[in-house]
């Protein structure tokens, strides 16, 4: 009973937050602790969120570590085959605030409930895991980026849209006020730092799943 609560609270928040004109595909349905919302999953016992989607770029720069498949897929590393609605109402399911997005592109460090993002695929009949922040290299430091927790932000709305919606930005590398979720190191106030790690990222169409976990 508590859960069917909080997911509809959840999915209010989100249809009044963004206006009649933007939708959420599926209300949550909930089966044995997870919820299913359209292609995104929520373990609430596990306190994470599931999506899966495919390596988009494998070199170059890069703003995004993943997008829809109509946003910036010219330099997103992944690409997620979400509604952003429902990716955003997963969150709001697992009882996370969204934080502080940034005042502009590039301008303002996020602030939000800390997440750990890991992508996880098959190479050769092994599983693979990586935490996601090993797929970006830093060009200004000519070194990978150090293990962190990205933070949820929430995406903003604005005269009515909501913009993850229609940019389909999801988690951002370069800090974006359009995104759901943020990269909070100082990398994230430039657009020019940031590269597709080619020593680990997977070959490109790779399926894989982002799993975004709660700590």
């Amino acid at each position: 009973m508590k859960s069917t609560c909080v997911s509809l609270v959840a999915a209010l928040w989100c249809l009044n937050a963004v206006g009649s004109s933007n939708r959420v595909d599926h209300l949550p349905v909930w089966k044995g602790g997870v919820a299913t919302l359209g292609s995104v999953q929520v373990d609430a016992q596990q306190r994470c969120v599931t999506a899966k989607g495919w390596i988009n770029q494998t070199q170059g720069l890069v703003e995004l570590l993943a997008c829809g498949p109509n946003g910036k897929v010219h330099e997103s590393v992944l690409v997620l085959d979400v509604n952003p609605l429902d990716l955003q109402t997963a969150l709001l399911l697992l009882n996370l605030k969204p934080g502080r997005p940034p005042a502009a592109l590039g301008e303002g460090r996020p602030e939000g409930p800390e997440l750990e993002l890991w992508v996880h695929w098959q190479e050769s009949s092994t599983n693979r895991s990586l935490r996601a922040e090993r797929l970006l290299y830093d060009d200004k430091g000519k070194k990978d980026v150090p293990e962190t927790r990205w933070v949820f932000t929430g995406s903003a709305v604005e005269n009515g849209k909501f913009m993850a919606l229609a940019e389909e930005s999801l988690v951002a590398t370069y800090w974006d006020p359009w995104a759901i979720v943020n990269l909070p190191l100082d990398c994230g106030a430039n657009d020019d730092i940031l590269l597709v790690n080619e020593k680990t990222v997977p070959p490109l169409k790779t399926p894989v799943t982002l799993e975004m976990r709660v700590r």
